[in-house]
């Protein structure tokens, strides 16, 4: 398994929950491990620069992520939330 500077493994999301809320849906996330302080700030100026239309809410912290999205948006959010996840982990390793 690839591991970032630091010894620390990649992060990944481990859990995943969707519930309704109205028309719409809340995905919550959780870590396989806190994120680092970079490691948020570039998830969090990826998914700024690649906005997914239909989201209406996205939060992220060290422990887990959170999006409201329109139904049909659901699956693709996991996917960009993992491609972004991935993106923030290779910007770590490359500045280290």
């Amino acid at each position: 398994m690839r591991q970032e500077s630091g010894g620390k493994r990649a992060a990944k999301i481990a859990a995943k929950s969707v519930f309704d809320v109205n028309n719409l849906r809340l995905g919550i996330g959780a870590f396989s491990r806190p994120l680092l302080d970079h490691e948020a700030r570039s998830f969090k100026r990826a998914w700024e620069m690649e906005a997914l239309p239909g989201f209406e809410d996205f939060q992220l912290d060290a422990k887990r992520v959170s999006f409201v999205s329109k139904p049909e948006g659901v699956a693709n959010a996991w996917k960009a939330i993992d491609r972004l996840l991935a993106f923030a982990t290779q910007a770590v390793r490359k500045a280290s």
